[in-house]
């Protein structure tokens, strides 16, 4: 059976026998979990639904300010407790009791049990304070119910977004309920209900309630998930062709995996299996890689490279986010949200090296300090290693940390990382296989790298390529490069009118005979443009004099680069100064070069077909 999720953890029924609760007494009712009042009606969760729906999607609030709940990862707590504080209190005990359910599932490395028992007794005591929880229902907001299931990131607890599914599903069973027996049944027309009606698809964000839903009222069926891609893995590197055909259907996965699960449990005598306990998780996630995400940062240590403009800022955010949760939000807006976030709880540190960055501030150094007496003596003081190395090792759920390395290849690296270059092998963190310490010469100290802490470096190829670094850092880093893709630039020239994916490509192509593949032009500079006159701003002030820098002010090759002729560019001559006008001076006609204030309509046509000969200037 599904219940079995691991030795160590029997508190598994508790939380079982809340979610059974849950579903007779307030989905299959119209009771509430803990007073005897009528709590889910259809009327009430309508109302709330409407109200969760109105929660501004943002943590500003009102007057420009910032809550500094809603910077510690709880979005639309605080504007959720304003609006409940306006309303009848019924709504507020039943926001409390769905908030309630939606922590029964994402364990401890999101929120510990004591954050949902201090989040759900703020709702509650928002309400009427002469309703109190009846005695024999304390035990439902213990911590060994709310110690959770599986390490879901419920999209970083924006809290519209759980509560919204939740909501709109219960409405939706009761005001139009399905003929489906869920005390009888198995879930399948459950799930196919929950597929049609609730429309759960068009709403991707709001996908780790589903599954927690499914999970919580069906444990004798449906497997706990981190993410919707593991179910597709377990089906693809599992099942038979027939389930795999099968399971390519969203709305039959988890009876497929039921499948899988049932022919397991026979060929090994035993129901107590669980696919994130070996052997079975050996089976279907080698070394750790699940999907796509994850593939992207199963190694500690990784360096994205690439020339200027193909999206390392943003892939190093997206990575970060992907590191600590598990999970890369698709959308833009809730990656960054969630990057700075991570930032604020310091689960990411950020440092940019340059030519004068050293070992003082990146392990440790000497500071000097003024002592009671008026003396100054040098104390040790750790850098941005040491520090988030420290939080790491302190995270006792083991919960990943990151440290992103800006421009890597800038400083002396073999300088600022001293000793600890052999640290930074996976077998030699702490508790691998080989692990190593060393002596740090200021402090004293004997130190080690966690396993759980993560380098992300980026490296502008630009600057410096990898042939140039250092070979032991080349040997310790996975080295993963971002290059141009003009493919990603589809929609910029649909709103454009430009052909900007060829005009990239143009570009590239004449760079890389012209000087390497190193110095190309990335996507990302033209990724945000929606009119033809932002792109002529970024060609005049971003790629024009990116190439003038490329090529050393040959605008010969600059001008070659954007087709051969003078569309972009313009050379005004230069008379030569006097005594230097008469013929004597043989290094020929000179010019002051500038960018067009104007394009002509087809200096892009142009550019993708280059300049042929008797084409008028």
């Amino acid at each position: 059976m599904a219940r079995w999720i691991g030795p160590e953890h029997d508190y598994i029924e508790n939380i079982l026998s809340a979610a059974e609760e849950w579903k007779q007494r307030c989905l299959l009712a119209d009771g509430s979990v803990f007073t005897d009042e009528s709590l889910w009606t259809p009327e009430n969760i309508g109302d709330l639904e409407q109200l969760v729906e109105n929660i501004p999607r943002s943590r500003s609030l009102p007057g420009g300010t910032n809550s500094s709940r809603e910077e510690s990862g709880l979005w639309g707590w605080t504007p959720l407790i304003e609006k409940l504080k306006e309303v009848r209190p019924t709504l507020v005990r039943l926001a409390a009791e769905a908030f309630w359910l939606t922590t029964l599932y994402p364990d401890n490395k999101e929120k510990r049990p004591s954050w949902k028992i201090e989040r759900f007794n703020e709702l509650w005591e928002t309400a009427d304070p002469r309703i109190v929880i009846d005695h024999s229902r304390q035990h439902l907001i213990d911590k060994q119910v709310l110690q959770g299931v599986a390490d879901t990131p419920f999209q970083h607890w924006m809290i519209w977004l759980p509560l919204g599914y939740l909501l709109k599903m219960a409405r939706l069973w009761k005001t139009s309920p399905p003929a489906i027996d869920l005390n009888q049944e198995p879930p399948w027309k459950f799930i196919r209900w929950l597929w049609t009606e609730v429309d759960w698809n068009k709403d991707k964000e709001k996908r780790p309630m589903r599954l927690a839903i499914l999970y919580l009222l069906f444990p004798d069926f449906v497997e706990r998930v981190e993410t919707a891609g593991q179910k597709r893995l377990i089906i693809d590197t599992m099942g038979n062709s027939i389930q795999q055909e099968a399971g390519a259907n969203s709305a039959t996965e988890d009876e497929v995996v039921y499948e899988i699960r049932k022919r397991l449990e026979k060929e090994g005598g035993t129901t107590e299996l669980d696919f994130f306990h070996p052997p079975l998780k050996d089976m279907w996630k080698p070394g750790g890689e699940v999907d796509e995400n994850e593939r992207k940062v199963q190694s500690l240590n990784v360096i994205l490279y690439g020339p200027p403009g193909t999206g390392k800022t943003y892939e190093t955010a997206s990575r970060c986010v992907g590191i600590c949760d598990g999970e890369e939000p698709a959308d833009g807006e809730q990656m960054r949200v969630r990057y700075r976030e991570l930032v604020t709880e310091g689960r990411i540190e950020f440092v940019t090296f340059h030519q004068s960055y050293g070992y003082e501030e990146f392990v440790e150094g000497l500071r000097p300090e003024t002592g009671s007496g008026g003396g100054i003596s040098l104390k040790a003081t750790d850098g941005v290693l040491k520090r988030i190395a420290h939080r790491a090792r302190e995270a006792t759920d083991g919960e990943a940390y990151v440290l992103v390395i800006d421009e890597i290849n800038r400083a002396n690296v073999s300088k600022v990382l001293g000793e600890l270059i052999t640290l930074l092998e996976e077998d030699k963190r702490q508790g691998a296989e080989n692990e190593v310490a060393v002596t740090l010469p200021h402090s004293k100290e004997r130190f080690t790298l966690p396993a759980n802490l993560h380098l992300l470096g980026t490296m502008n190829t630009a600057d410096r390529s990898i042939a140039l670094l250092d070979t032991a850092l080349r040997r310790r880093f996975q080295f993963e490069e971002l290059a141009p893709d003009p493919t990603l630039l589809k929609a910029a020239a649909e709103a454009t009118g430009v052909d900007l994916p060829a005009v990239l490509a143009a570009m590239n192509e004449r760079l890389e005979w012209l000087l390497d593949r190193d110095h190309l032009i990335g996507h990302a500079w033209f990724m945000t443009a929606r009119s033809r006159v932002e792109v002529d701003e970024v060609m005049r002030r971003k790629i024009i004099p990116l190439l003038a820098e490329y090529f050393y002010e040959d605008w010969a090759k600059v001008r070659a680069v954007l087709g051969g002729g003078y569309d972009f560019v313009r050379g005004e001559t230069l008379k030569p100064p006097p005594g230097l006008d008469d013929g004597g001076y043989e290094e020929g006609e000179r010019r002051r070069w500038s960018v067009r204030d104007q394009f002509a309509d087809d200096a892009y046509d142009l550019l993708i077909r280059g300049r042929q000969a008797g084409d008028a200037e």
